[in-house]
């Protein structure tokens, strides 16, 4: 005899080995990313980008970065609810991108300090416009607008103060805060719009 509180739990990879039967009878779970550009960074900030990582390069130009990724990252992925005018093809872009993309800017950041010389923008763009995330990516239309994401985003621009990401006027100027603790970034994320105007995503 089964309690009726009873419940289990399972958690599985991709294996053709496991039983339709049981597959039909679940409750199937999935993580979706949240939805919108405030609870997409505000969740890329509680659950990925911590204090440890902020701390990791003790340079300015470091922390501003790690926002610019996250910020594109919660670009392409919200271009999703546009359907095929977002993308032409509707891709999965998940943390591991985002992961791949910190990594790279860090060990690439961390080597141009190194030997005290400037940033290579080319390579940062096409790393993560079409390598790290580019590797998913297989319509030429949708690799040409990541590449223009990338080019906006990743350039010398970003380290000035009057830099937005938004180039129209709006309420709202979308900023890369300054700041030295994950508490004043999340802080600033709770101050984005709730309903994202359609022209931050260009």
């Amino acid at each position: 005899e089964i309690d009726d509180d009873f419940r289990l739990w399972i958690t599985c990879e991709i294996t053709p080995r496991f039983p339709i039967g049981l597959l039909q009878l679940a409750i199937k779970v999935t993580l979706e990313p949240p939805q919108g550009l405030k609870a997409g960074l505000s969740r890329t900030y509680t659950t990925i980008v911590g204090q440890e990582l902020l701390d990791k390069i003790d340079h300015e130009k470091w922390r501003s970065l790690v926002f610019v990724q996250c910020f594109m990252h919660s670009i392409v992925q919200e271009r999703r609810k546009f359907g095929p005018i977002g993308w032409c093809i509707p891709y999965e872009y998940n943390n591991s991108d985002l992961d791949a993309s910190l990594l790279f800017i860090e060990k690439h950041l961390s080597s141009t300090i190194l030997v005290q010389l400037p940033l290579s923008w080319s390579t940062i763009q096409y790393m993560v416009a079409d390598v790290q995330y580019g590797g998913r990516i297989t319509d030429d239309l949708d690799r040409e607008l990541f590449q223009c994401y990338a080019a906006q985003w990743f350039c010398d621009e970003v380290f000035r103060q009057t830099f937005c990401f938004n180039k129209y006027p709006s309420e709202f100027s979308y900023k890369v805060p300054e700041a030295l603790e994950i508490a004043a970034y999340r802080t600033y994320i709770e101050t984005l719009p709730p309903v994202d105007s359609p022209l931050i995503f260009g």
